[in-house]
């Protein structure tokens, strides 16, 4: 499944900005909360992350909203890095905020990339015929951004119509994170845009937002009010209407999975544990979700499939092929209507896997999805749960067992192609 944010990494979402305000002021407080829809169910640790103090007073001891240069210091003192060389940033409006990605969505996404990932979620059963990728990306990105950093460009922009409120503070807080992370580490040096490496895209954008989330919320609790934290908490819900749930989900896990990986990491070290990382990514979702995986560098399994669109015939091409992880596959359940709980469960226990789609004429459409687990217990767990939804699906389908710990899920536009799929990979 494609990743959302692809190269552009450097977003806050305003919702999640406050539910990671409050989850983590809980923890703080000694409470054990778990974070995030796809949170890992390893036990987490009960200290406070961090020596953190909520002031009575107001932003600035004068009561006055911080210059964003006073939040660069302050951000800078917590995270622990040196200052990059940015210029200031610009509040911008939310008709701006649309036009801006548009036009980085044309340069990371052009239409005939656009198109092979409308084939390939149409080909998962989770997006319609009439839906289009493109427009419900914009339509969900111009919602739930509120700022972003252009590490290209190395340039910010906050929507800041109402002033500096303390969403914007927050947002701030979040962006110029990913500046010192940038200055530091070289964010295009994780190329989170590479071809055919969904799951290790997501995990890797899972450490950046991950850690611009907690960076941005130790701010929060250290320079904002319990009033002002409580405000941001009540900010309004954006208009989801016609995005599906799904592609929600997706948007958010490197918010919310990311910091609690980097939670785990602090808790480990402090930030010189998350700036370790950075030298050392995680490699899949998996490892993200459970961060024991990630300490054992437990390797995905390498899965291959042969050349399915050259045994279809003529007209037939690849429009993609890649891992696609713990995570998406829990995603991708959900949006087919397993329950969350058995979806995660489901997702567990994954060993590694790849996803083919191939496209041929008059819109017909092949995919070819192998999947390796750790346990034939595991195997069958998958098995179970993709049953029970299966038959929601519009197209043929088949599930087959490739032995105790291997399946094949295949999906077609008719019945004759799903056999001669089936038949190609068998």
């Amino acid at each position: 499944m494609p990743v959302l944010l692809r190269r552009l990494a450097a977003i806050a979402v305003l919702a999640l900005g406050a539910l990671v305000v409050g989850v983590l002021l809980l923890r703080a407080m000694g409470a054990q909360v778990a974070l995030g829809p796809l949170a890992s169910p390893t036990p987490l640790p009960t200290a406070p992350l961090a020596p953190i103090t909520v002031p009575s007073g107001g932003a600035a001891p004068s009561g006055r909203p911080p210059t964003f240069s006073q939040i660069e210091a302050q951000v800078r003192a917590r995270r622990g890095l040196p200052a990059p060389h940015i210029g200031a940033p610009r509040l911008i409006s939310r008709a701006e905020l649309g036009r801006e990605l548009r036009a980085q969505l044309q340069i990371d996404d052009p239409p005939a990339r656009q198109a092979a990932e409308t084939a390939t979620l149409r080909a998962m059963g989770l997006l319609t015929a009439t839906q289009e990728i493109g427009a419900l990306r914009l339509k969900l990105l111009t919602g739930q951004v509120v700022g972003f950093y252009d590490d290209r460009a190395r340039r910010m922009a906050i929507v800041g119509e109402a002033g500096l409120t303390p969403q914007v503070q927050m947002t701030y807080a979040h962006e110029y994170t990913h500046a010192l992370q940038d200055a530091a580490f070289r964010l295009s040096s994780l190329d989170l845009n590479a071809r055919g490496a969904d799951d290790r895209d997501l995990a890797r954008l899972s450490l950046v937002e991950g850690d611009a989330t907690t960076s941005m919320t130790l701010w929060a609790l250290d320079h904002l009010t319990p009033q002002q934290l409580a405000a941001v908490g009540r900010g309004g819900a954006p208009d989801l209407a016609g995005i599906p749930a799904w592609m929600v989900r997706q948007l958010a896990f490197p918010y919310t999975a990311g910091a609690n990986f980097v939670a785990r990491l602090y808790a480990s070290g402090g930030f010189a544990a998350v700036d370790a990382a950075f030298r050392q990514p995680p490699i899949s979702t998996e490892q993200v979700i459970h961060y024991d995986k990630y300490v054992a560098n437990e390797k995905p399994v390498a899965v291959s499939l042969p050349a399915v669109a050259a045994m279809l015939g003529s007209g037939w091409t690849e429009a993609s092929s890649s891992a696609e992880g713990e995570a998406t596959i829990d995603i991708w359940l959900t949006g087919l209507g397993a329950e969350a709980g058995a979806a995660s469960l489901a997702a567990q226990g994954w060993g590694g896997d790849r996803l083919m789609v191939d496209t041929g004429p008059a819109g017909s459409f092949a995919l070819a999805w192998k999947l390796t687990w750790d346990s034939p217990a595991d195997a069958r767990e998958f098995r179970q749960t993709y049953a029970a939804v299966e038959s929601r699906l519009a197209f043929p389908s088949q599930l087959i067992s490739l032995g105790d710990r291997t399946v094949l899920v295949a999906h077609a536009s008719s019945k004759e192609i799903l056999r001669r799929v089936v038949a190609a990979v068998r």
